[in-house]
């Protein structure tokens, strides 16, 4: 048998299963809607040699060998166990359908002890027996049932029935088999001499397992009240769904509510679930803020909602994640307003901080300018013919990156992948735009370029599985820095097709920018089979190096005071291509 915590925050815990089964937590159990199968449901404590802890856990004992139990009990130092012991001397075994799943529920309270309830959503029967009671101890309990926390089917009174089945070796307690659709039944067992030897089990056929709203109390500075009492929530809500008692207009100013205390309808055997949407300044964000208590109470202090904004709380019966089922959740919008004097600050308080915003913006504006005027320098430069060629090459490299795409998405349609053609499709569409976007700008911000080769190794990773790394110096202003467009693109999509297209999700590309200087310098670094430069200089598939080299060579013939260097190194396991712009980054 397997050994498992028993954490009681997610509903019943752990399971302990027979062998030849998997032991898992009853949330992932009822994530894959494991069935209860053909066995009895024991909570023993136990101590691991691994941790020395006591820790509460639960058995599975299958029903053909009930007796099995005691064999648990015993179970030793093998098995990394140093002892079991049994929750309460009363054993209290449950069976359920073998096919029902999702049957855990919430721990029941009373007083010191804490009874395991158990949903039966299909409205099966539930079966309940005391392998500790037994015909030599039986006149020292009694037992009662009481039918949805109202009335006693059965007053207390002893135990009536022991019976030996399911394997077992000896008489033990029959307490009855129990169906109620629709209701609750709780059994209870206590020693007639002695009320701290007692245990219990809650079964719940109900299935509506949406939260009902009690009452929505705002704690105040030196006050508190009712929202739904209009003669003092201060306005706060004017009107109430009459289903469900939520606000439908709940708004406050900012720092006014101290606290918002959500009380609920007791359910026993649910768990619940409090998550709170927030739309700040036009941002979204989900949180989980805890459980409902058992006192059917959950608190948001005044942190969790203290930026103005929309906000909403949702309660569903707790899940592993928000599933966000209608059938299952209440929601609570409320908004927070803006403090009343932020909007009736005076105008001398206003003033000074626009005069530093204006200031800001006329230096923001003459940097720009400057910014501007250095790219102008540039420009005027550049020799009319010189443009023209180089506009040519720029119109060259953009097909040739266009049909390196489409054939690898036709390579993705022959091996009939269609959902990751698809998206490679729409990646390469996304892509296509930004490229064609700066077809025709000599000059572009090395943040477009970096994003344009980001762009293009997410779209060819979907592809061939591989890793790839942009790394930037920090010191490069990338929005500022201005470089010839489509630069990189070749060198990567090169390094893509030649270098990593046959190592699959072993292939790793690193593309770096550094400032050295003044110089800035490109490296597009891959672990493919690597080449040599002199035997694919002719080839058709160099094609976009030698338009790339073409175009080093006129950058040069353009900014002569600037000029660009262009070196290759391959062996197998390390190719690199280093591009540098010589004095780029002065001012």
């Amino acid at each position: 048998m397997h050994h498992l915590k028993n954490n009681r925050g997610w509903l019943m815990g752990m399971l302990l299963f027979p062998q030849g089964m998997l032991g898992s937590t009853s949330a992932e159990a009822q994530t894959r809607s494991a069935p209860f199968g053909h066995n009895f449901l024991f909570e023993l404590y136990t101590i691991t040699s691994r941790a020395m802890v006591t820790e509460p856990v639960y058995t599975l004992i299958p029903d053909t060998a009930v007796y099995r139990i005691y064999d648990k009990l015993e179970e030793g130092a093998e098995r990394g166990v140093v002892k079991n012991r049994s929750k309460s001397p009363l054993l209290l075994g449950v069976k359920l359908n073998p096919s029902l799943t999702r049957f855990s529920g919430n721990n029941v309270q009373s007083v010191t002890k804490e009874y395991p309830s158990y949903r039966i959503a299909d409205s099966s029967e539930a079966i309940l027996i005391a392998m500790g009671i037994t015909i030599d101890n039986k006149d020292q309990y009694r037992y009662h049932v009481v039918e949805n926390d109202s009335v006693e089917l059965v007053p207390w009174s002893p135990v009536a029935k022991l019976e030996q089945q399911f394997g077992a070796r000896q008489p033990y307690a029959f307490l009855g088999r129990f169906k109620a659709p629709g209701k609750t039944i709780l059994v209870e067992v206590v020693h007639v001499k002695d009320y701290r030897i007692r245990d219990g089990v809650l079964f719940d056929w109900r299935t509506n397992l949406q939260p009902v709203l009690a009452q929505i109390t705002l704690g105040m500075r030196r006050d508190y009240f009712n929202l739904a009492y209009l003669q003092r929530n201060r306005h706060y809500a004017t009107r109430f769904d009459p289903q469900t008692g939520v606000p439908l207009d709940f708004a406050f100013p900012v720092d006014s509510v101290e606290q918002i205390i959500l009380q609920l309808e007791r359910r026993e055997s649910v768990a619940y679930a409090v998550y709170l949407l927030k739309e700040i300044a036009g941002r979204r964000d989900t949180v989980f803020l805890g459980m409902v208590n058992q006192a059917g109470q959950f608190a948001l202090d005044k942190g969790m909602y203290t930026p103005a904004g929309r906000y909403e709380v949702r309660i569903e019966s707790q899940s592993r994640m928000p599933v966000w089922d209608e059938a299952s959740m209440i929601k609570i919008p409320f908004e927070v307003l803006p403090s009343p004097e932020a909007k009736t600050l005076a105008w001398r308080q206003i003033v000074p901080w626009l005069l530093g915003a204006l200031v800001l913006v006329l230096l923001l504006f003459a940097a720009y300018r400057q910014y501007s005027r250095r790219l102008v320098r540039r420009a005027a430069q550049q020799r009319s013919m010189i443009q023209l060629q180089l506009k040519s090459i720029r119109s060259q490299l953009n097909p040739h990156f266009m049909f390196n795409a489409l054939g690898s998405i036709q390579n993705l349609m022959n091996k009939n992948n269609q959902l990751l053609a698809n998206l490679y499709l729409a990646k390469f569409a996304g892509l296509t735009r930004k490229v064609l976007n700066t077809s025709e700008q000599e000059l572009i911000s090395l943040e477009e370029e970096l994003k344009i080769a980001d762009d293009y190794l997410q779209m060819e990773q979907l592809r061939f599985g591989f890793q790839y790394e942009l790394q930037v110096a920090a010191n490069i202003n990338q929005a500022n820095t201005g470089i010839p467009s489509m630069l990189l693109q070749p060198f990567i999509e090169n390094a893509v097709k030649h270098g990593l297209a046959a190592l699959k999700d072993q292939g790793k590309i690193i593309v770096s920018v550094q400032q050295k200087g003044h110089d800035l310098v490109f490296v597009v670094q891959d672990n493919g089979a690597g080449f040599r430069i002199d035997e694919v200089a002719g080839k058709e598939s160099s094609w976009g190096l030698k338009l790339s080299q073409e175009r080093v060579d006129l950058i040069n013939r353009v900014y002569k005071d600037q000029p660009a260097s262009l070196q290759f190194f391959s062996e197998p396991g390390n190719t690199t291509v280093t591009l540098t712009l010589t004095n780029w980054s002065r001012p």
